[in-house]
């Protein structure tokens, strides 16, 4: 959990993040849920198509809108394709929505989760997991006297 001043732009930097471990009477949580999306490339190709652009701007709106939120893209496949897969969709949000490399990270899974995600997701090799996790704000710490 991070501290964030709406008077800039980025949360504040490490020194001066402070975990909470009691939320002053003043304080106002806002918590954002956990938002998970999937799309599908093509057979053999990393474009992103109208469908995926309509979702990477949903996700991209969520990330301008809340500075503390970070987005996990996920693939079950490796090899060159997989990540020209992830750059584009890196570039795509990253370029739309000026959102900071920090706040995108990616991820390639191990075989084990791999074995399990293909029982549950058919297209698992064309697909692309977006993942923002849950995160809770606190809008107004009086200790620190910011909002």
């Amino acid at each position: 959990m991070a501290i964030h001043s709406f008077n800039q732009t980025n949360p504040i930097s490490h020194p001066l993040v402070t975990e909470l471990t009691y939320y002053p009477e003043q304080s106002m949580l806002v918590a954002f849920p956990t938002h998970y999306d999937v799309i599908y490339f093509e057979n053999d190709s990393s474009q992103l198509t109208i469908n995926m652009k309509t979702i990477l701007n949903n996700i991209g709106y969520l990330l301008d809108t809340y500075k503390e939120t970070y987005l996990v893209i996920t693939l079950h496949t490796s090899g060159d394709l997989a990540y020209d897969r992830l750059y584009s969709v890196v570039d795509y949000i990253a370029m739309q929505f000026k959102i900071e490399q920090e706040r995108i990270q990616i991820m390639l899974t191990s075989q084990e989760e791999t074995k399990h995600y293909k029982q549950y997701e058919k297209n698992w090799k064309n697909s692309t997991e977006l993942i923002m996790p849950k995160t809770i704000i606190v809008t107004y710490d009086p200790e620190l006297g910011m909002y």
